[in-house]
């Protein structure tokens, strides 16, 4: 018995838009009922074809984010009709900056936060060095 021909299907995607990606980010938050966690984030398309990045808007959405990662990547995949479609987290940081003191500024400042630092540095003048 000979084998069946082989049917090929071509199935044409549509390029995948920002906006595209914003609708689909919701409708992700909505299906998989993590709309708070989902608006803690943008999703902006990657450098290439294929990738999306998720800018955090809040320091901890990275780490609150991982564990529905797997589900919400299956939901924009099936809506975008792109099954390789993949993402990259790009944590936010929140950056101090830092000061930098003489020793007198020093002093007045922990004596700010601490008055009994007075007392301290009657006994122990030379405590800055």
């Amino acid at each position: 018995m000979p084998a069946a021909p082989k049917v090929q299907t071509v199935v044409e995607v549509k390029p995948l838009t920002q906006d595209d990606l914003e609708a689909y980010w919701q409708a992700a938050g909505t299906e998989l009922q993590l709309e708070e966690l989902l608006k803690a984030a943008a999703p902006r398309l990657g450098e290439r074809v294929g990738m999306i990045e998720i800018d955090a808007l809040t320091v901890g959405f990275r780490d609150e984010f991982m564990p529905h990662r797997i589900d919400v990547m299956q939901v924009l995949r099936a809506k975008s009709g792109m099954p390789m479609l993949e993402c990259k987290v790009n944590p936010m940081f929140v950056t101090k900056e830092e000061l930098i003191y003489n020793p007198d500024n020093k002093y007045k400042t922990m004596l700010e936060a601490n008055p009994a630092m007075r007392s301290l540095r009657s006994i122990f003048p030379e405590i800055d060095y």
